[in-house]
């Protein structure tokens, strides 16, 4: 079970697809992050990143911003 994988099943779950969803991956191709846009995630960071740039992230996405389009994702 991938990253992809696991969102596509949590999106189909009525109790879980609220729940926001940021990708860390070492995949860095634009499909690998439309897909993951397409499934509902937020946000998606790929490998190595920065501690302090994804605690970030996640406060903000905890706020309900999405963070897809930044300069991060």
């Amino acid at each position: 079970l991938n990253g992809i994988e696991l969102l596509s099943r949590l999106q189909k779950d009525e109790d879980l697809r609220h729940i926001p969803i940021a990708m860390l991956t070492s995949r860095g191709a634009q499909r690998h992050q439309q897909e993951a846009a397409k499934l509902g995630a937020r946000g998606y960071f790929i490998k190595p990143y920065q501690d302090e740039v994804l605690l970030d992230a996640a406060q903000r996405m905890i706020k309900g911003e999405q963070l897809f389009g930044s300069s991060n994702s």
